[in-house]
């Protein structure tokens, strides 16, 4: 990477590239022992939960720090943008459609039928979504410059509004009602675009004296107090544990809205502004590497996983499941790591893993 395109980086969303790609991989690692992980609710399961589940809403949030407001014409941005993740799409659909039709033994006409709209491989669901929100970022974008500064902080404050609404499915409504609802996944994902447009633009002001503990106690009743609600006071209304777990990580959760708030808010505050090759050369070698690959990294970790890592490790399977989780990731994210770099040596790599 030449010194001018480094100093055209931006170095804290480098870093959260990194740290999102990981948690994903994190959440995806204790599938191997699921019995102990999913079905034996304990402390230690919730709170691993709780803390990887914010892993893609990172990346949303660098999608609106990155590119909103959009600066050029909308038929050249979403060209240039589609160029980027549909290649990939098409690629990674076939080798996961392959997997599943000789490892996996599952494949069926139905899920070959339904890719154009569910992914044959679950990972695959970021991109459709980035797909649907590339194509509209730049009327996004327009109403963005249209509602202004105020306009943005009303639409997020109604966005995390609408995030407590599946908490109240046993003290307030029935279970199965919640997921109906007027504000029920109010803008969606398109709430963390906005959320990333708006911190990488404006900042909060979390680190001053004045804000500092007004943000701590907000994000604080986020991450702590709503999962405590949800496992303490919802366990009374016949909610199983698979079902307050899936309330407390749900994307559009109040606690993955805090947690993907004060992760982006640290590595903003905390990270050089720059990078600095004389002074700290590791990182300015490290982080833009590591970046770039992560997109390539996100869309071949199952096979790795699956394919490679398991088969390898089949002593880790016998150790206590956070154990395994933990190094699974690590093994499948310096493997997968490996592999991006080996594909970058071709010319073909860009149609493979997007640059």
């Amino acid at each position: 990477m030449t010194q001018a395109q480094l100093q055209r980086r931006i170095p804290y969303l480098d870093i959260l590239r990194v740290v999102a790609c990981l948690l994903v991989i994190l959440i995806h690692t204790p599938i191997r022992q699921y019995d102990a992980y999913y079905n034996s609710p304990s402390i230690a399961s919730a709170a691993y939960t709780v803390l990887v589940a914010v892993n893609c809403n990172l990346f949303f949030m660098i999608t609106g720090a990155l590119l909103l407001p959009v600066t050029m014409t909308s038929k050249r941005f979403i060209k240039r943008r589609l160029r980027v993740v549909l290649f990939p799409l098409i690629v990674w659909t076939i080798v996961y459609l392959l997997e599943h039709a000789f490892l996996l033994h599952n494949f069926t006409p139905r899920l070959l039928a339904s890719i154009l709209f569910n992914p044959v491989e679950g990972l695959l669901w970021y991109v459709y979504v980035l797909l649907v929100i590339y194509v509209t970022l730049p009327l996004v974008s327009k109403c963005i410059e249209a509602i202004g500064k105020r306009g943005v902080e009303t639409l997020l404050v109604l966005w995390v509004l609408s995030s407590f609404i599946p908490y109240q499915h046993g003290i307030f409504i029935e279970a199965s009602q919640y997921s109906h609802n007027m504000f029920g996944a109010f803008a969606n994902y398109y709430g963390y675009v906005l959320l990333g447009y708006y911190m990488h633009n404006y900042g909060l002001p979390i680190f001053s004296r004045a804000h500092g503990l007004k943000w701590a106690l907000l994000l604080l009743f986020g991450i702590v107090v709503m999962p405590l609600f949800e496992f303490l006071a919802q366990g009374n209304f016949g909610i199983t544990w698979q079902q307050h777990i899936d309330t407390v990580t749900s994307d559009i959760s109040v606690n993955n809205i805090a947690m993907a708030t004060l992760l982006f808010a640290l590595v903003q505050h905390f990270a050089p502004k720059q990078y600095d090759r004389k002074d700290h050369p590791s990182a300015a070698f490290w982080w833009p590497t590591l970046s770039v690959c992560t997109f390539g990294i996100y869309l071949s970790q199952m096979i790795i996983l699956r394919q490679v890592i398991w088969p390898l490790t089949p002593w880790l399977a016998r150790a206590h499941w956070l154990v395994d989780s933990l190094v699974s990731g690590i093994f499948t994210f310096v493997v997968c790591f490996l592999l991006v770099l080996l594909i970058r040596r071709f010319p073909f790599h860009k149609f493979v893993i997007g640059k």
